[in-house]
């Protein structure tokens, strides 16, 4: 890409996007702002869901219109789709269209706030949180078989996961490296956590030494803690945010739990479980890595608002 010319030049200035031609495939260009895999992959996709293909070119974002907008997001309520994705679908798209916008390629974003329709927001306190009982926790971990080649690795990536509360995609990033004393503790690094940050995180001591027992099991003793034991060309490869979920959920299933269990389901099980032996506020949002107080809060609210219920009070017994 060519950089426009000094204002003080010979040659006047030129829109950043004016070596673009009317064919360029410009979602690759827009997702390089993004330096999160999971971002780019997560937005490439609302892009493609938005546009109906995963090559869009200049000539296709400039036939869009807010009433193109509009009718996205009215189709995205008509399909059942909870207001978060649909807001961050929407993000995507408003992100996008601002691109192009600053570089000189369109002079309107169609998906403007003051274009688009309001996406009514969920609200914290009626969100209902997948959270295991103890027992259900207990019997997740214990219905791994130890004694099959993925049982160890299974066990120890949901036991992470529980004490670590951790998001799939800071567990699939684990490196060995990223264990680190911190005297007489132990502590997790989390490079490029959400936010972009880089993090820390307590990691019990037993939880350790499981993840250290998987160096003398499978041979691996740097990089990727979590990888594939499939037996073709991906075995040793790390393991990818997706295939996480579907080890916990397979997990959940052969423990005979009912419903959906992933990942996110041990995060919040974690969070709830230490409030209910009497961990802070405070030390569950450090722990968690919250940004704010009142994600945290959900835990408490859920907890209190379902454990003393006029349902509880409704009695048609004879």
């Amino acid at each position: 890409m060519n950089l426009p010319a000094h204002p003080s030049g010979d040659h006047p200035a030129r829109p950043l996007g004016a070596a673009f031609s009317e064919q360029s495939d410009l979602v690759p260009l827009y997702l390089l702002r993004f330096d999160r895999d999971n971002t780019r992959r997560a937005y490439g996709l609302d892009l493609e869901h938005f546009f109906g293909t995963g090559t869009v070119t200049l000539q296709m974002a400039r036939t869009v219109s807010f009433t193109h907008v509009n009718e996205f997001v009215a189709r995205l309520e008509a399909d059942g789709l909870s207001p978060a994705t649909i807001r961050r679908r929407l993000a995507a798209v408003r992100g996008f269209f601002s691109w192009l916008v600053a570089l000189g390629l369109l002079s309107l974003n169609p998906a403007d706030r003051q274009l688009v329709r309001r996406v009514t927001p969920d609200r914290p306190q009626d969100r209902v949180l997948t959270v295991l009982t103890k027992d259900e926790s207990v019997r997740l971990l214990s219905g791994i078989d130890l004694d099959t080649e993925t049982g160890p690795r299974n066990h120890a990536l949901v036991s992470t996961l529980l004490h670590c509360v951790l998001r799939r995609s800071e567990a699939a990033a684990m490196d060995f490296e990223h264990i680190v004393r911190a005297r007489p503790y132990w502590v997790l690094r989390l490079p490029r956590a959400k936010g972009g940050a880089n993090q820390t995180v307590k990691i019990p001591e037993h939880v350790v030494e499981s993840i250290e027992s998987l160096k003398d099991t499978y041979g691996y003793r740097s990089g990727a803690i979590w990888r594939s034991l499939s037996r073709n060309r991906s075995r040793g490869q790390r393991l990818s945010t997706t295939s996480v979920y579907m080890i916990v959920n397979r997990a959940a299933k052969d423990a005979g739990i009912s419903g959906t269990v992933g990942a996110h389901t041990l995060r919040h099980t974690g969070c709830t479980m230490a409030i209910e032996n009497g961990a802070s506020i405070q030390q569950v949002q450090i722990h968690a890595r919250h940004k704010n107080v009142e994600t945290t809060m959900r835990y408490v609210h859920q907890r209190d608002r379902l454990a003393n219920s006029a349902a509880d009070f409704i009695d048609l017994t004879p």
